[in-house]
């Protein structure tokens, strides 16, 4: 698993139909298009996919539909929502056929203290059949990964979207969750990068994955500023404009977002 857990993930979006609905047949299609364009990991749940949004029994369905249409590796959101929640979730990862599941920690209350962390991803952890992935996103969570955490849960990675390199030398892998900042990481020693940019130009970000695993600095410091350029629109428009601009490339792909998000 860590030789093919590294590189691109893909945290795939969530398409909704007129009804609010998830639009199964999208989500399919969507799928095919990463693979023809040769994305080899998805994460399934994730912020992308405003999993804040979805049902549980939505999430466990986006899961199975993922595992039969997607030939690559599977990373699984589980975390958020909850320790008994996750606890299911995580157990769908297990059962479902998931590569590895990733945990946010608990995103309500915010400021708890490292010892509520550590026992909340150690009881987690116990379950995981899978490799366990910290994610790090203080920003939403309200509670920040630090190293000392870090040392205490075992974990395979951490998928950090808060760009704190300096939790780098504390983790076995290091993921950074950005679809701009991915050359500089990746030559200090990430594992990869969780792009949700490229759910739309995957090529782009397929094109970068190969010339980091090549080592081919010079091409891949010139893609790295291509990939900022084309990223920085979507920073403001978030997961709608996201859709908007897959839905332009996917023929009848749905644009709709679910409250309180809007397109």
């Amino acid at each position: 698993m860590s030789d093919e857990l590294k590189g691109l993930i893909v945290p795939v979006l969530t398409p909704f139909d007129d009804s609010g609905a998830i639009d199964e047949d999208a989500f399919v299609r969507h799928l095919g298009f990463l693979e023809q364009h040769d994305v080899k990991r998805i994460m399934v749940n994730g912020t992308t996919a405003e999993f804040h949004s979805l049902l549980p029994e939505e999430r466990k369905r986006l899961l199975v539909l993922a595992r039969k249409h997607f030939p690559g590796l599977i990373v699984l959101h589980a975390g958020g929502l909850g320790l008994e929640q996750n606890r299911i979730e995580v157990q769908w990862a297990n059962e479902l056929g998931a590569d590895a599941v990733v945990v946010l920690p608990p995103i309500y209350p915010a400021g708890l203290p490292e010892e509520g962390l550590v026992e909340y991803f150690k009881a987690l952890e116990a379950g995981a059949e899978v490799p366990f992935i910290l994610y790090n996103f203080p920003k939403h969570a309200g509670n920040a990964i630090t190293p000392e955490v870090l040392k205490a849960v075992p974990h395979f990675a951490i998928k950090d979207s808060a760009q704190n390199f300096e939790l780098m030398e504390h983790t076995p892998r290091y993921f950074v969750g950005s679809s701009t900042n991915i050359y500089e990481p990746i030559q200090q020693g990430a594992a990869g990068f969780v792009a949700a940019t490229a759910n739309v130009r995957p090529e782009l970000y397929a094109a970068m994955e190969m010339l980091v695993v090549a080592a081919k600095v010079e091409e891949a410091a010139v893609m790295q500023q291509e990939i900022k350029a084309y990223s920085a629109p979507f920073s403001a428009g978030g997961v709608a404009a996201l859709k908007q601009a897959l839905a332009r490339k996917l023929d009848g792909y749905p644009t709709q977002v679910r409250i309180p998000l809007k397109g």
